[in-house]
């Protein structure tokens, strides 16, 4: 089927309209083969081409795997596809742009098309709704600035002298502040859902969009009255539900019988239908669905995504860039919802894999643990359905594309398309699992456990085949906190929210350790210091705009 591609409509308008601004001919000539500022924004369908092109720099994609690899969760072993590995190592320089250069020639643009988009004759409410999509945009940048790299420079004007731009850097929480401000006052003017016209309108900026996206940088700021009030705006709408699917007989036939024990055919039903409900939402397929708020678009043969090829293992025509940590696969519990206590130590985990020829003692560690893992993480014995027939994931341990930590991930990847770089999923950016969390997490910050606080994490758990939350044992702010900081882990595992949980809720030192894999081999030495949780400024900007050398030192960099 042939995608319309938002993101990409469009850009080429807008990129030939913002540089022909700079230039200094004749302002009564204009040449031919360029459509210069000063001759564009004069038509409604001109202010939605320019629209059109500011999506080219939302500020998300496929890449947000690779967050994850910068944190306890994954490890990237490709030094040449991302700063993640240097990261990971603790080598975090001012010679590593961590988006700080692209992220601002969007919001450039953004400033751009807000500061002509008023001139041009078209429908008001038309024209308000436009402008809250770039402030909604604009705002999600500057969010992701502030929580990476502090401080940062808050330019909100259009920008044509490059002097101009040379300002000092706001502090974070004025950033984060005018983000809550911007997207409190876009929400108003966006719809809850598109109808399909001036094209296929979906993946536009909505109000549950906005919404969700002030949820979480107040989370990450807590605030945690309004990341609580925003979240629930967002479960209000009654335009989002959690996906889910019944399986059918080719996901029936990957055969769990030997690392689940089945009470009966329904606790079986539900075990396959949290699976496969839990896993197939990536896929292109079901990229539409109900619990999708934002997501970065792909279209195969013209802009396909990777994702599957970073992170399928080499037998599977993968590359395994970003592969799980053995930290990652601890944090899944058992299937009864209780974390796992009995682990066996490194050295005895190696034993059990004896160099692949292992039994059920190695497979043991797998057994009864939360369906996500099986729906997350392809370990030595687990099964996927693919190429038309069941497979069991074999590790070849130091063969070509093939994972440095003895897994892969099996979540995000979509079986159906790969062939090596040529996927069809969309990259889902914000979906309703993740509000559901927040809101968890806030309120219950807020007021300790409350009814509507478990039926959220309900709501989570239910879906992927987990029981109901044990409110007896989980019944203090303190424990059920614990909970709900788990689910969120493993929950939002390989969707690049782990980088800024770990920053705000200041958890580095703690968390990151050496990466090993599961014979015991070092994979790579990891080093954290706590100046890690603010990113530096890339040299190209210091250089550039000496206003930030005072705010990189006070940083320590």
């Amino acid at each position: 089927m042939k995608k319309f591609k938002l993101r990409y409509i469009g850009y080429g308008v807008l990129f030939t309209a913002f540089f022909a601004a700079g230039c200094k001919k004749n302002l009564e000539q204009f040449p031919n083969d360029i459509i210069a500022a000063e001759t564009f924004f004069k038509t409604p369908n001109d202010a939605l081409l320019a629209l059109n092109g500011c999506y080219g720099y939302l500020d998300g994609s496929q890449n947000d795997i690779y967050f994850d690899a910068m944190t306890d969760d994954a490890y990237a072993q490709y030094p040449w596809e991302s700063n993640a590995t240097a990261v990971g190592a603790g080598n975090v320089t001012v010679n590593l742009d961590m988006g700080y250069g692209g992220r601002y020639n969007g919001i450039r643009r953004f400033n751009f098309f807000l500061s002509r988009v008023g001139n041009v004759p078209m429908d008001e409410s038309l024209r308000k709704r436009y402008i809250a999509e770039v402030r909604a945009l604009r705002a999600f940048s500057y969010f992701n600035l502030a929580a990476i790299f502090g401080p940062v420079p808050l330019i909100t004007s259009d920008v044509v002298n490059p002097e101009d731009a040379k300002i000092a850097p706001s502090p974070q929480a004025a950033v984060l502040d005018f983000v809550l401000a911007e997207l409190k006052a876009a929400a108003p003017d966006l719809p809850a859902a598109y109808a399909n016209g001036g094209g296929d309108e979906y993946g536009r900026i909505t109000k549950g969009a906005a919404l969700a996206l002030r949820a979480r940088a107040a989370l990450f700021y807590k605030k945690y009255d309004e990341a609580a009030a925003d979240a629930k705006a967002v479960m209000d709408l009654g335009v989002y539900k959690l996906f889910t699917k019944d399986p059918s007989s080719s996901d029936l036939s990957e055969d769990y019988s030997q690392l689940v024990d089945f009470q009966d055919n329904a606790d079986k039903a539900k075990f396959y239908k949290g699976l496969v409900s839990y896993s197939q939402q990536f896929w292109s397929v079901n990229e539409r669905n109900s619990e999708v708020i934002l997501s970065s678009q792909y279209a195969e043969n013209i802009n396909p995504t990777r994702v599957t090829t970073f992170l399928f293992p080499g037998s599977f025509n993968g590359w395994s860039s970003v592969t799980p940590t053995q930290d990652l696969v601890n944090s899944y519990g058992n299937r009864n919802g209780d974390p796992v206590t009995t682990l066996p130590t490194a050295a005895q985990r190696a034993a059990n894999y004896n160099g692949g020829n292992y039994g059920a003692p190695y497979l043991a560690e797998f057994k009864n643990r939360d369906t996500r893992l099986y729906a997350s993480i392809l370990f030595p014995g687990n099964k996927m359905f693919i190429n038309g027939s069941v497979a069991t994931f074999v590790w070849g341990k130091g063969g070509n594309n093939n994972s440095k930590t003895g897994y892969n991930f099996r979540k995000v990847a979509d079986p159906n398309y790969i062939q090596e770089q040529n996927g069809n999923n969309d990259y889902q950016l914000i979906r309703y699992a993740e509000v559901l969390l927040t809101y968890a997490e806030a309120q219950n910050e807020i007021t300790g456990p409350n009814a509507a606080i478990y039926a959220a994490l309900d709501q989570v758990r239910n879906r992927a085949g987990m029981p109901n939350v044990d409110q007896a044992k989980y019944n203090s702010k303190d424990n059920l906190r614990t909970l709900i900081l788990n689910e969120r882990h493993i929950e939002l595992a390989v969707e690049g929210r782990r980088f800024l949980d770990i920053r705000r809720l200041r958890i580095g030192a703690a968390v990151i350790k050496d990466v090993r894999d599961i014979t015991n081999d070092l994979s790579q030495v990891r080093k954290w210091e706590d100046k890690f949780y603010l990113f530096p400024y890339p040299l190209t900007a210091t250089d550039r705009n000496p206003n930030l050398q005072s705010a990189q030192q006070a940083k320590g960099y």
